[in-house]
């Protein structure tokens, strides 16, 4: 609502100054048009025209534009109806309303390099090399209570789907979570300077350790698990191996760069680990892979495309062409699609989960955008904390050097005379078989490859690197392209080659990644706790897939590894308590992070039994396991029926009526009292320590 009192206009006139003149300094024109965004969409940057670009999802249409300084380095964050830009180079943050085309709030947090994890109404500003977390408001980019300082250096911070942020401390081998600006209790995912990287799959966090090759999910609950990668992955070049910030499913696609392009997905769901190797000009440019159903898709620098490869289907992957010459590609999913944009042209693709997908001129400018003479809203807004500095003058947009096509020689070459055909030619060596994946599956490895291409080939055969069995023993040269592996060691890696017969001999692929004939298994299922004198009998069902192999761990009252079977006993509990036992399965590919939990209630088993030798005399209770103090008496000659509690050993005592002898006590209670009976004085079962079915006394 609009007031018409001075002050108010005062107020407006002095914000609308601020506006402008954060608008100016992060270089970003504002609008005063209202344009109607598509609500499934994503905002896409071009460097060399300064553009900020909103792109319909569904028709791949441009529907509105910003602009800025050509040759500024930003980085757009997005999700939901919150849009960032950030410019690494100063550390400045803006806030686009979209509704209005327009840049509402700009702060300087100070810090090149600066990370920004945003997820709904939550944002954090992480400072990798200070070690500093703050929370910020991603509405107004004011800030929310007070930093966290966390030993630096940080690795790249992820928010899962309750709201936690968690961030990598590589040195000390673990990840923090932070809720509401407070850390909470560390997890251990590795040793200290080992590279770690977090991926939030379907809302939870799942941090991979490269040079240990482990993936570790964190449950809902708290419950930590881990999936054993291939050892191929601790290869990854300096700087670890690539992962998505986020994935919409189970799905996890792990590139390890550098030499060898080895692309790892794991299923957070069935656990099994599924491998393949791509084939580029140049690995170490192979960027983050993304997954969009069953589908990844890594950018490749070197040739500025995207590699497409099928992880259900399997078989050689194809190249999709994104931008007109080799440079970065940047890809995310968002809304359900996926999105690859040239940053340094006017291209960009969207796709859908079926693989269709849309073109994008960016460089359309017939949408609404800024307007030539800005009169941005009059909203006040929250002063930064800090003063605010202009950053540097922007650098100018650097210029690609143009190619001159070549001309052709004015002398055509001689082509050398064709050679006469042989009467009886030779047959031609087909080329080797390509696009070797093997997935990881209880008890087995399925290994599916893509046929050679020319020749003749006859049939195909796998060799593999240890003992097992193939099935079939060989392939028909018109498929399926099929392998299953049985029968091997799960605490070993295998690796698989693809071998093509025909007529003049054998051709042979590349060899796969290691797999192991296994996948971390699930939890136990059934479990339970029979109450016992001072423990529990623990029983369970085996998960799905678990062999000889398979151990269990126990945590909760009790702390105990490598237990094998499906029961175990527990011993040396206090009585008298409840108490919580929580179980899971691993192998040599890893663990879930599920838990089985049972409880065992160690209350005291009352039981109901006479007064024994009274005869002589008045029995006396004692206040304690001892034959002094008196806590009541039962008269001579009468006997009644007791509530015995437990039993206890205290002083040795001898009836004088009968002359047994013991130091085993009874708590019980009476209508003459509560205390203690030897039990040469009760009518007990004879036998043992305590006498079943009583507990002893523990407290």
């Amino acid at each position: 609502m609009l007031r018409g009192d001075r002050a108010t206009a005062v107020i407006a006139g002095v914000a609308a100054v601020i506006l402008v003149a954060a608008a100016a300094w992060f270089g970003v024109g504002v609008s005063s048009a209202n344009p109607k965004l598509a609500d499934v969409g994503a905002w896409l940057w071009t460097k060399a025209r300064g553009k900020i670009v909103h792109v319909n999802g569904l028709s791949g249409e441009v529907d509105g534009y910003l602009d800025d300084k050509a040759g500024r380095q930003l980085r757009v964050v997005q999700d939901g109806g919150n849009v960032l830009l950030v410019d690494d180079r100063t550390g400045y943050v803006s806030r686009v309303e979209p509704s209005q085309l327009t840049v509402t709030e700009t702060r300087d947090f100070g810090a090149a390099g600066m990370q920004l994890a945003m997820a709904g109404d939550t944002a954090y500003a992480v400072d990798p090399a200070a070690g500093k977390v703050q929370q910020i408001d991603p509405a107004t980019l004011d800030t929310r209570g007070a930093a966290l300082t966390l030993p630096a250096p940080l690795g790249a911070a992820r928010i899962d789907g309750g709201g936690r942020l968690w961030v990598p401390v590589t040195a000390q081998g673990q990840v923090v979570p932070v809720t509401n600006g407070t850390a909470a209790s560390p997890v251990k995912v590795g040793e200290p300077g080992e590279e770690l990287s977090i991926t939030i799959a379907g809302g939870l966090p799942v941090v991979v350790n490269t040079r240990a090759a482990t993936a570790t999910i964190i449950g809902s609950d708290g419950g930590v698990g881990e999936i054993t990668l291939p050892k191929g992955v601790a290869q990854a070049a300096r700087g670890g191996a690539l992962t998505p910030a986020t994935t919409e499913g189970p799905l996890v696609p792990i590139l390890a760069p550098g030499d060898s392009g080895l692309l790892v997905v794991i299923d957070t769901g069935s656990n099994s680990v599924l491998s393949t190797r791509f084939t580029a000009a140049d690995p170490a440019k192979l960027g983050v892979p993304q997954v969009l159903g069953t589908k990844v898709y890594v950018p490749d620098q070197g040739s500025g495309s995207l590699i497409v490869w099928d992880s259900a289907a399997g078989g050689r992957p194809t190249t999709l062409q994104v931008a007109q010459r080799p440079g970065p590609v940047d890809v995310f999913v968002k809304d359900g699609l996926l999105w690859a944009n040239d940053e340094n042209g006017d291209k960009a693709v969207v796709i859908d989960p079926e693989g269709r997908k849309h073109d994008v001129d960016k460089d359309d400018s017939d949408v609404p955008g800024p307007s030539s003479t800005p009169k941005p809203r009059p909203t006040p807004r929250t002063e930064p904390t800090r003063a605010d500095t202009p950053p540097d003058p922007d650098p100018e947009p650097e210029q690609e050097p143009v190619k001159t096509p070549e001309r052709p020689s004015a002398t055509p070459t001689r082509e050398a005379p064709a050679k006469s055909p042989s009467p009886t030619p030779s047959a031609t060596a087909p080329s080797a078989p390509g696009a070797v994946t093997a997935r990881s599956g209880p008890g087995r490895v399925t290994v599916t490859f893509s046929p050679s291409n020319g020749g003749e080939v006859e049939r195909y055969t796998l060799r593999t690197s240890g003992d097992g069995r193939s099935t079939p023993q060989s392939a028909d040269a018109d498929g399926p392209f099929q392998f299953e592996f049985t029968g091997g060691d799960c605490a070993n890696e295998y690796t698989f080659t693809v071998v093509a017969h025909w007529p003049g001999g054998e051709v042979e692929s590349e060899p796969s990644a290691g797999v192991r004939p296994c996948v971390a298994p699930g939890s136990p299922t059934g479990f339970a706790a029979k109450a016992r004198n001072r423990g529990a009998e623990l029983t369970w069902t085996a998960p799905e897939g678990a062999d000889d192999a398979t151990t269990y761990e126990l945590t909760g009252a009790v702390t105990s590894s490598a237990i094998k079977g499906t029961s175990f006993t527990v011993d040396g509990l206090k009585n008298n308590q409840k108490h919580t036992f929580k179980l899971k399965a691993r192998n040599a590919a890893g663990e879930s992070p599920d838990v089985a939990t049972a409880e065992a209630d160690l209350a005291y088993p009352r039981q109901q039994y006479q007064n024994a030798s009274n005869n002589d005399t008045n029995t006396l209770i004692r206040p304690g396991p001892s034959a002094s103090g008196e806590a009541g008496r039962i008269p001579q000659g009468q006997y009644i029926t007791l509530t015995v509690i437990c039993q206890v050993k205290g002083t040795s005592y001898t009836d004088s009526s009968t002359g047994k002898s013991s130091d085993v006590w009874n708590r019980i209670e009476s209508q003459y009292g509560n205390g203690y009976l030897n039990d040469t004085l009760v009518a007990t079962p004879d036998g043992g320590f305590p006498e079943g079915p009583l507990f002893e006394c523990t407290d």
